[in-house]
């Protein structure tokens, strides 16, 4: 087991090297110019159609679909928020210094152009099954844009076996969590995450988009809330953090003018891997989570992946950066996996609660995203036919997630993930002339 731990390692190691992030980097860079970055000047409007009118129920919904389009940012915030918001960011201040924070917002800034891209592809390529389910993802574009069957099946396995990976990580975090806070066995806490989950999965991607609606603002609030209170207690340190972000961010050498030894490669490195990692542009799940709003334009619906990576790293992420480095909990050498909670624990010892139940309840979220991801990859392996096993399988990994030890899927799942990451890139990158076509058409139709 060791051995095949230490392989699979190297191996994700191997994969998520610079080569990689250069890949993710470019293509956003060279997509956002293709649209001609217009989300950057536009980032106001785009949120006020997102999140303020949807919410205030003053937006239209016109076309064809299955949820609102609000609903299904709110199934994509729910996969991507979890644990890459709070410990992965703590992680990436250890590895790479403060400054990592500057290149997390940089890679997030160019990764809005790449899930632009592939939830307007996903949009464009998506399908309507017999019972009315409109379904989509890379294996749509890459088959139906590239004609590429072949690479679209090995694209749906990969997806297939990343989320069941992530099924096993979730339900091993959220019980593990539990059982900290509340003492409660995991076999309880199995127990009942497999009846709400199933109450929520038999009711197809309709019921996740009224529940995610409701529980994905809530709990963001929540958090930013909580995290906002552990920052202004400690406003008087935003100027020292600051400068320190700013020294290691573009610090040429370690300890020469940089922040505890970290350079500039280092926080490149560590920030925009963690961002990106966090925010899943480049992977191509949001083409799928997307895939059934109900919208008249491609492009209409494309705008809300600006906002779900601007919700992801530009505030989530902030927030848990801000929290570690103005309370000076990164002097403690604690674990990353601590290290939040122990930032919101300086207010007061309940304040850890409410990372705990963050980590807990947007773990739920991402599971129930999970399990659709996947529903989604087997359905299209065995032709766009609708079936139940997999509900069931997906239970079964909810029960061994809550027991088994996690370090070995932990590097099968990275390195699977890197993986699943190239025929996507290289297929958006094949039909960026269908980005932009489509989003050159979208722009003359709106006032943005």
């Amino acid at each position: 087991m060791d051995k095949l731990e230490l392989f699979f390692t190297s191996f994700s190691n191997l994969i998520w090297s610079n080569w990689l992030i250069a890949l993710l980097i470019g293509t956003g860079l060279y997509l956002g110019g293709l649209i001609r970055f217009f989300y950057i000047k536009k980032l106001p409007k785009i949120l006020n159609e997102t999140i303020v009118k949807p919410i205030l129920n003053s937006q239209a919904v016109t076309g064809e679909g299955n949820v609102t389009p609000f609903q299904a940012l709110c199934t994509a915030l729910g996969s991507c928020i979890g644990n890459g918001n709070i410990v992965g960011v703590a992680t990436a201040i250890v590895s790479g210094g403060p400054g990592s924070v500057i290149w997390m917002w940089i890679a997030a800034m160019i990764g809005m152009a790449t899930k632009y891209s592939e939830i307007l592809l996903g949009m464009e390529y998506r399908e309507k099954l017999e019972d009315g389910t409109y379904i989509s993802g890379p294996m749509y574009y890459i088959s139906k844009g590239l004609k590429l069957p072949k690479v679209a099946i090995i694209y749906a396995i990969l997806l297939l076996l990343q989320n069941a990976g992530g099924t096993l990580i979730q339900a091993n975090a959220i019980t593990m969590n539990i059982e900290s806070m509340f003492s409660i066995p995991p076999l309880l806490s199995t127990f009942g995450l497999i009846i709400l989950i199933g109450l929520i999965i038999i009711g197809g991607i309709q019921r996740i988009g009224t529940v995610t609606q409701k529980v994905v603002p809530f709990m963001t609030v929540f958090y930013v809330i909580g995290g906002t209170i552990v920052i202004l207690i400690n406003i008087k340190t935003i100027p020292s953090v600051f400068v320190s972000m700013f020294e290691s961010a573009f610090s040429l050498e370690a300890g020469v003018g940089g922040v505890l030894g970290y350079s500039i490669r280092e926080s490149m490195r560590y920030g925009v891997s963690r961002g990106l990692y966090s925010n899943e542009a480049g992977e191509g799940t949001a083409a799928v989570l997307h895939a059934s709003a109900t919208v008249d334009h491609v492009g209409k619906q494309a705008i809300f992946g600006i906002t779900e990576v601007f919700v992801d790293t530009i505030v989530i992420c902030s927030i848990s950066a801000f929290a570690i480095l103005t309370t000076g909990v990164l002097e403690t050498s604690a674990s990353p996996a601590v290290l939040v909670s122990l930032a919101f624990g300086t207010v007061h010892p309940l304040f850890k609660y409410i990372v705990g139940m963050s980590t807990v309840v947007f773990g739920f979220l991402s599971m129930i995203a999970q399990w659709y991801l996947g529903n989604t990859a087997i359905e299209y392996i065995i032709g766009n036919k609708k079936i139940t096993v997999y509900q069931y399988v997906f239970l079964v990994l909810i029960v061994i997630g809550g027991w088994i030890e996690l370090s070995l899927v932990w590097s099968i799942q990275d390195s699977i993930l890197g993986i699943l990451i190239i025929p996507n890139i290289l297929a958006v990158l094949l039909l960026s002339k269908k980005v932009k076509e489509r989003n050159d058409e979208y722009l003359s139709m709106v006032d943005l």
